[in-house]
């Protein structure tokens, strides 16, 4: 088991996306409340953020939780331009831009 957890994808072990993922989740969850989830701004904000973040906390942490941040807020900025285009997909459930986003 340990040597899958250290396996790399890229750059990254399956350890460092397992982190990764887990702090987009949750930062996600405790933003979409204050800036919205699935916007140009909170992308924006997001983005900003994670550089904030990073030029500030040096070491893993700041990697693993910028690196979410960055990519939750690119994934913002991508969904606000499609703005719920990809709609009718599998069981009809699409992409919404609303602070309750679905994706897929």
């Amino acid at each position: 088991m340990t040597d899958i957890l250290k396996a790399k994808g890229g750059k990254l072990t399956v350890i460092d996306a397992l982190l990764i993922a887990g702090a987009k989740s949750v930062s996600e969850r405790l933003l979409s409340g204050i800036i919205g989830n699935g916007t140009l701004l909170s992308g924006a904000v997001k983005l900003g953020g994670a550089i904030a973040l990073v030029s500030g906390v040096k070491g893993k942490i700041g990697d693993i939780v910028g690196t979410a941040l960055m990519v939750d807020g690119a994934e913002d900025i991508i969904t606000s331009f499609m703005g719920g285009a990809i709609t009718g997909i599998g069981d009809g459930a699409g992409i919404q831009t609303d602070a309750k986003v679905q994706i897929l």
